[in-house]
């Protein structure tokens, strides 16, 4: 039988990495170094050493799975061309007032809540006839007429994509698909995106903020994934399926239905990774991830062997109520610029030196000092990294020394050893904050390394953090394509509700379900949940439910979980549930990530023993381990590597 292959594909700041993996039990992973202003000619390119590397016919590969920072990029940069917003009579301004929220108390002047100007100005958002009131009954027809010549207007001015958002679509959607009907039989090819497809919940802002950004990304998204399926078809490869934010993947067609949700994949895919390259024995404790990049930390949670979620997308400044994979990305990677302000404290990040020019160690026109060229001059790196790229020591040295050295008055080792320093206080300081707001402590908590620097900096963060046990996952520096292979198909539906929390509620919620089912459900697994809250408050608590259960059962779950998060729980209350979310999942195609692929990366303990004492740097293929003193390390036999304390002088031992 011919072999078959399964290849993932990610795309990250710095590199793009690619995982294979075959129904025989093979691995192969690769790092290719990204190019600036280039997307889909660097991933051909890396595919096509991958397939040259492993001898792999385009025939033998029966699916792709690639994960990508281009709408992340785009809601970071905000480059594109504004897009026009549809909205009801008197809501022309909603996306300009926002929350009026003020995250940063002690800044001098107060930013713009959103980059309405830039991106929808006022000139171009519209209001139409029509109106719903708050049940969903029609108050107003919309008007064709109106919408036809919106239509044609916005093609005379060189629009491409529009957002509908209209109030309370989503008790009632059929305005707004009215609205697009009309839009597209006028001009077919604008490219709509409707507030009910794209977040049916309550308050508009958020409702109307999130498929503003989904329009958006429409444009640069359909050029980017049909010059990728042209690519991948003139070599006889398969379509490519898309990871999402919110967990899961999808093919590459449904993806361009909401291309927002493909933002900040990279970190969901990550968890993946991880949650298959756990042992069982881990996967049922509470488990953070430390994801160190090019340009950023990952911090990520999982619970029972699963990633945790959440309906807040952080990106930069921007704020989108999304539901993704619920990570906290800190401005510190390898290529975080290093600087003394003129107060003479040390600052690194949040400016970044990127994959071009990159650190002043790559050679490559780069001359600012970063964490890479720190960590070289301390020879806790290898002169030859993944992917082709040579270090120089000596292009390291001199920017650390004119940057840091020379402005703090100390020797250049020392400042690299500051840098360094810097960098694991930071994320140490982020990793506490991500469990005490959860109810956890991170000594509770088994703290995987994940990336090309996680294995890196991991010690030293978990001896900041009081984290007694480590683990340095097979393949670590590749865990985010690895997960891509790991992920399942996966369908998300939600419904928002009002509805008290009591037995005539619980049997409305079971007729919602039964609503919400898809007509394919039958080979899916279903995972449901409710989002609660009470009488009074405005942000809920999300909770598992399974249909069938009793109300008590729900009821309990919902305290317990509102206590964990916010304290104790009023004596008498009033819950009422808001939204009903249902996770369809397929089984992961063949070949999909299995125990027998993880294995220990080539020439991680290449020279050494399966166990050892630090300080020791530990060189793999795709990652770097560092081992500090007073730490002890030990393999395993499914490739990863235990990290803990030593006592009392004792030999490394787990």
């Amino acid at each position: 039988m011919t072999t078959r292959w399964a290849i993932g594909i990610d795309m990250g700041g710095t590199f793009i990495d690619v995982v294979a993996v075959s129904s025989e039990g093979e691995l192969r992973s690769l790092k290719h170094p990204r190019e600036a202003g280039r997307m889909v000619e660097p991933i051909v390119q890396a595919l096509g050493q991958m397939l040259a590397h492993a001898g792999i016919a385009p025939a033998q590969v029966a699916r792709i799975v690639h994960g990508s920072t281009v709408v992340t990029n785009l809601l970071l940069e905000q480059t594109d061309g504004p897009v026009a917003v549809l909205t009801n009579t008197g809501m022309r301004d909603v996306l300009a007032l926002a929350r009026q929220d003020r995250h940063d108390l002690y800044s001098a002047a107060v930013a713009p809540p959103t980059p309405e100007r830039r991106l929808f100005p006022a000139e171009w958002r519209y209001e139409i006839a029509g109106r719903l009131d708050a049940a969903g009954r029609e108050v107003q027809a919309p008007e064709r007429e109106q919408v036809t010549a919106l239509a044609h207007d916005l093609a005379a001015r060189g629009v491409s994509a529009v957002a509908v958002c209209l109030l309370f679509s989503h008790v009632s959607p059929r305005h707004e698909q009215q609205v697009r009907r009309w839009l597209l039989d006028a001009q077919p090819a604008l490219m709509v995106s409707v507030s009910s497809e794209v977040d049916p919940k309550p308050r508009e802002f958020e409702r109307f903020l999130v498929t503003a950004f989904d329009a958006y990304s429409k444009p640069m998204v359909q050029r980017y994934l049909h010059a990728l399926h042209e690519a991948f078809a003139a070599q006889g490869l398969p379509d490519p399926s898309l990871m999402r934010a919110e967990g899961g993947i999808a093919d590459w067609r449904q993806a361009l239905q909401r291309p927002v949700a493909l933002a900040m994949s990279g970190p969901c895919a990550a968890l993946q990774g991880v949650a298959a390259s756990l042992p069982a024995d881990d996967a049922s404790r509470v488990v953070m991830t430390l994801d160190v990049g090019g340009t950023s930390t990952d911090i990520g949670l999982l619970e029972g062997g699963q990633p945790l979620f959440t309906d807040t997308l952080l990106c930069g400044d921007l704020r989108l109520r999304l539901r993704c994979a619920d990570v906290e990305s800190l401005p510190i990677g390898g290529g975080s610029l290093a600087s003394v302000n003129a107060g003479g404290g040390l600052r690194l990040g949040p400016r970044s030196q990127g994959a071009s020019p990159g650190p002043a160690a790559y050679g490559r026109g780069g001359v600012n000092a970063t964490l890479t060229d720190a960590l070289l001059l301390l020879e806790r790196l290898p002169r030859h990294l993944a992917g082709g790229v040579t270090l120089d020591r000596e292009q390291a040295r001199a920017a650390v020394e004119r940057d840091v050295a020379q402005a703090l008055g100390i020797p250049v080792i020392e400042a690299a050893q500051a840098i360094v320093a810097t960098a694991a206080t930071a994320m140490a300081e982020s990793l506490k904050t991500r469990a005490f707001q959860r109810d956890l402590h991170p000594a509770d908590c088994l703290l995987v390394a994940a990336g090309g620097g996680g294995a890196q900096h991991v010690a030293e963060v978990a001896e900041l953090a009081g984290v007694r046990r480590v683990r340095v996952i097979a393949h670590a520096g590749v865990v985010a394509a690895l997960g891509l292979l790991a992920a399942a198909p996966t369908r998300t539906v939600e419904s928002a509700c009002r509805l008290t929390l009591t037995d005539d509620g619980l049997a409305a919620l079971q007729d919602l379900r039964a609503a919400l089912l898809p007509d394919d459900v039958a080979d899916t697994a279903q995972h449901w949940s409710v989002e609660i809250m009470l009488a009074g408050q405005g942000s809920p608590v999300e909770v598992r439910w399974w249909p069938g259960e009793d109300l008590h059962a729900l009821q309990s779950r919902f305290a317990e979980r509102y206590q964990a998060l916010r304290g104790q729980m009023p004596e008498r209350f009033e819950a009422q549930v808001g939204l009903l979310r249902g996770v369809f999942q397929r089984a992961v195609p063949a070949p999909g990530v299995e125990a027998r692929h993880l294995q220990a990366d080539a020439g991680l303990l290449a020279g050494h023993a399966d166990r050892g004492a630090g300080p020791q740097a530990l060189f793999a293929a795709t990652t770097t381990v560092w081992v500090p003193a007073g730490w002890c390390w030990q393999a395993q036999a499914d490739g990863s590597l235990l990290l803990s304390r030593q006592h009392d002088g004792e030999a490394a031992h787990v």
